[in-house]
C-alpha cells in the first residue's frame, strides 16, 4: 500500500517488479480458496462498500453543456414522454456562473433553485457537479465570496514555502486548490456546500477533476528544479514529468508534500464531501460519485470510468474496467453509456444502451458540442429507443435483486458485477472471459460489442441456464457457442438454482417500489433453488443497524424448470 508514484511491471516469468519513488512499502498477502474470498479479505482490510440509496440504481441522463435550463427540461420532457425508465438528471459545469463552484448562471439557468422540485414531482432526482479548483477572479456582480472565505480559512494548497497559495488554471480560469487534508479547509468546504444547498436543492453530488487536474504544468510559475519535481526515477507518465497536468510535487498539504499525497487528493475530497452530505442530508443516504479514487474510497463513494469515447474499442473496455473496480471494493461503477467524446452512431449507442442497462451505475453522458444521445433523441419509433426501454424495464424489474447484491457487498464484501471466473474458477476457459459478466451468482449478461454483428461467440459456463426472455432452457454447457443476438437483443440468462426477487417496473424507482413484488425461480441439476432479498426503505442512513430491513431466504423444489411466484410486501415483512 503506497500513495507515491510507482511503476509495476508484469514479467513473462511468474514475477512482478515494483518501482516507486518513495513512501511506505507495506505488502499484504491475501489468501483465499476462491477469487471471491480473496476480495472479501481485501475489503476486510480497506473497508466494505457503501450501500447506495435505492433510487441511485435507476437510469440516469447527463451531458456537459446543455447550454440552458430550458434545454435540460426539453431533454427531460422528451424522455418522460416516451415512458423511458429514468430516475436521475444531471447538470455539468455549464450550470455555474463562469464555471465557478457554489454559483449558478442566473441567465441561462434561471430557475435552477426550483429544478429539483420539478423533477421530484415526477419521482425523479437531481445531481449537480462540483470541481475542486476555485477561481481567484470576482463574480459578475461582485466578490466571489467562496474564494474570499476560503482564503480567510487558509484553505488552499500552498507552494513549497508553506504559505503562498499555489495558483494554476482549470475550468474557471486562474484558480487555487483546496487542501482537503486541512481541517480548516474541510470546515470551509462543508460550509460552502451547506450554503449551496440552501440556494439550489438537489439530491446528490458528483465530484470531478480531483486527480487533481490542472491545465498547466504545476503552477502559473512553473516548478522548481529539485528532487521532488524531478526525482531520480520517473515512471512512464504523461510528458515524462510528475507535475504534468497537476500540481508541483513540492507544493504543500497538511498530510505532506504533493509528491507523497497526490494519489490521495480525490480520496481526501471524498472524505470532506461525505461530511458535507451528512450535514445536509441528515437522516438519509445521499450519493457521491468521484472520478479520482484510492483503495478504500468505495466505503463512501461510487466511481465512473472517466472520459471515454464513442467507439467500439471503449464499449469493450468498459467491462474489464467495471470488473476491476468491483475487485477494488467500488461496486457502484459504470462507464459513460454511448461514449463521452465524439458523435455516436445509432448502432453503437443502441448496443451500448443494451449493455449499459446492466451497469451498476447506469448513466448516458456525453460531451460539449456533440449531438444529443439520450434515447428519445433518436426518435419515438426508433429501434434504439424501443430496445433501451425494453432492457431498462428488465433492469427495473430486477432492481430488488441488484439492491440485495449491494447489501451483500456492504455486509460481506461480495462483488456485484462479477467476472465469470469468480463463479466457475475451476474451469480455465472462464479465466479470460471479459466480454461477458455476471450480476452476482445468477444473471449472465452477454452483449454485442462489435459493429454489424448478430452472431457472437459466447461462453456458456458449466451450469443449467435459462434464457431470461423466452424461459427456454439452454441445452449446452461448458463450451463456446454461437449466440444469435439481432439488432434489438442482448444475451441474458438466469442460472439454474436461482430465486431472484423482482418487482413490476415503472418509470422511476419511486413508483416501482409501490408495485407488486415477485420471485423468478429456476431449478438446478438437483431441482433445487435458493435466493435472498434485502428490503428496507432504500433511503435512510443507518437503517442496517435498526433491524428495519428484512432478509429472506427461500428454498424451492417444486417447479418443473422455471416459474414466477407472486409475493406481497407488507411493512417490513415479506410474505411468500
Amino acid at each position: 500500500m503506497n500513495s507515491n508514484a510507482m511503476e509495476v511491471t508484469l514479467q513473462p516469468a511468474p514475477a512482478v517488479t515494483y518501482r516507486t519513488i518513495g513512501g511506505v512499502l507495506d505488502f499484504y498477502i491475501l489468501l483465499g480458496d476462491t477469487p471471491e474470498q480473496v476480495v472479501h479479505e481485501f475489503l476486510e482490510l480497506i473497508g466494505k462498500p457503501v450501500i447506495p440509496p435505492y433510487w441511485s440504481l435507476g437510469f440516469q441522463l447527463s451531458r456537459w453543456d446543455y447550454g440552458s435550463l430550458e434545454e435540460v427540461k426539453r431533454t427531460v420532457e422528451r424522455n418522460r414522454a416516451v415512458d423511458l425508465p429514468y430516475d436521475i438528471q444531471y447538470t455539468d459545469i455549464d450550470y455555474m456562473e463562469d464555471k465557478k463552484d457554489f454559483t449558478y448562471d442566473e441567465v441561462n439557468f434561471k430557475g435552477l433553485p426550483q429544478f429539483a422540485d420539478y423533477l421530484h414531482e415526477k419521482g425523479q432526482k437531481y445531481i449537480l457537479i462540483l470541481d475542486p479548483a476555485i477561481a481567484t477572479s470576482k463574480r459578475i456582480n461582485g466578490p466571489y465570496e467562496a474564494y474570499d472565505r476560503g482564503t480567510q480559512k487558509n484553505a488552499w494548497v500552498t507552494e513549497a514555502d508553506g504559505k503562498t497559495p499555489l495558483v494554476g488554471e482549470v475550468w474557471p480560469g486562474v484558480a487555487v486548490f483546496p487542501d482537503y487534508t486541512n481541517p480548516s479547509c474541510k470546515e470551509w468546504w462543508i460550509d460552502e456546500y451547506v450554503r449551496l444547498f440552501k440556494e439550489i436543492k438537489h439530491d446528490a453530488l458528483w465530484i470531478d477533476m480531483n486527480e487533481v487536474s490542472n491545465f498547466m504544468k504545476g503552477s502559473i510559475k512553473g516548478c522548481d528544479d529539485n528532487n521532488l519535481n524531478y526525482p531520480p526515477f520517473t515512471p512512464s507518465i504523461l510528458d515524462g514529468v510528475l507535475y504534468s497536468k497537476t500540481l508541483c510535487m513540492d507544493s504543500k498539504q497538511t498530510w505532506g508534500n504533493h509528491y507523497d499525497v497526490h494519489s490521495l487528493y480525490g480520496y481526501a475530497m471524498v472524505l470532506a464531501t461525505r461530511d458535507a452530505l451528512e450535514r445536509v442530508f441528515e437522516g438519509n443516504r445521499s450519493l457521491i460519485l468521484t472520478r479520482s479514487s484510492f483503495p478504500g474510497v468505495g466505503k463512501y463513494s461510487g466511481h465512473w470510468l472517466g472520459d471515454n469515447a464513442a467507439n467500439w474499442n471503449d464499449i469493450k473496455w468498459a467491462i474489464p474496467g467495471m470488473l476491476e473496480f468491483g475487485l477494488f471494493g467500488i461496486p457502484y461503477i459504470g462507464a459513460d453509456i454511448c461514449g463521452f467524446f465524439d458523435d455516436v452512431s445509432e448502432e453503437l449507442c443502441r448496443r451500448w444502451m443494451q449493455v449499459g442497462a446492466f451497469y451498476p451505475f447506469s448513466r448516458n453522458h456525453n460531451a460539449q458540442h456533440y449531438k444529443p444521445q439520450d434515447p428519445a433523441a433518436f426518435g419515438v419509433d426508433s429501434l434504439l429507443l424501443n430496445t433501451s426501454k425494453h432492457y431498462l424495464n428488465i433492469r427495473y424489474t430486477l432492481l430488488p435483486y441488484l439492491y440485495t447484491l449491494f447489501y451483500k457487498a456492504h455486509t460481506t464484501g461480495d462483488t456485484v458485477v462479477r467476472p465469470v471466473m469468480h463463479e466457475f474458477y475451476s474451469d480455465s476457459n472462464t479465466w479470460t472471459v471479459d466480454r461477458q459478466f455476471l450480476w452476482g451468482k445468477h444473471l449472465l449478461i452477454t452483449p454485442v460489442l462489435d459493429p454489424g454483428v448478430e452472431w457472437i461467440q459466447a461462453y456458456v459456463p458449466d451450469a443449467v441456464w435459462f434464457d431470461y426472455e423466452t424461459e427456454e432452457r439452454i441445452t449446452v454447457r461448458k463450451q463456446q457457442v454461437q449466440m444469435y443476438l439481432p439488432a434489438d437483443k442482448l444475451g441474458l440468462h438466469i442460472r439454474g438454482g436461482a430465486i431472484l426477487p423482482i418487482q413490476r417496473p415503472a418509470v422511476t424507482t419511486v413508483y416501482s417500489r409501490r408495485n407488486p413484488m415477485g420471485l423468478i425461480v429456476t431449478l438446478d441439476d438437483n431441482n433445487r433453488a435458493a435466493g435472498e432479498l434485502f428490503w428496507d426503505d432504500g433511503d435512510s442512513r443507518g437503517i442496517l443497524t435498526k433491524s428495519d430491513g428484512v432478509s429472506v431466504y427461500v428454498c424451492v423444489d417444486m417447479c418443473v424448470s422455471i416459474c414466477v411466484c407472486l409475493c406481497l410486501c407488507v411493512g417490513a415483512q415479506l410474505l411468500v
